[in-house]
């Protein structure tokens, strides 16, 4: 019996959708804030898990809005960790 798991579906999207989202901005601040990976979220929860990893990568005096607006530097650091695959 063939018990393996679909996978989810995936579509293309950006860096700044990504960092734009809720959830993103929840794992980023979570992170700063030395809270534990929070488990019940489950909406974004892909979302929530980048931001945690983009806390931990980016400089702690890099903000990730500047005037309300995404840092270009926080992006542009972003940008790069998908490069690399450090966030997938």
């Amino acid at each position: 019996m063939n018990r393996t798991k679909q996978q989810v579906k995936t579509h293309r999207t950006t860096t700044t959708r990504i960092m734009s989202s809720p959830a993103f901005e929840l794992g980023f601040s979570d992170v700063r804030r030395g809270i534990p990976f929070d488990w019940r979220i489950s909406v974004d929860a892909w979302g929530y898990e980048r931001g945690r990893l983009f806390g931990h990568l980016a400089p702690l005096n890099m903000s990730l809005r500047i005037g309300g607006k995404l840092n270009p530097k926080a992006i542009a650091l972003c940008d790069a960790a998908f490069s690399r695959r450090y966030i997938v």
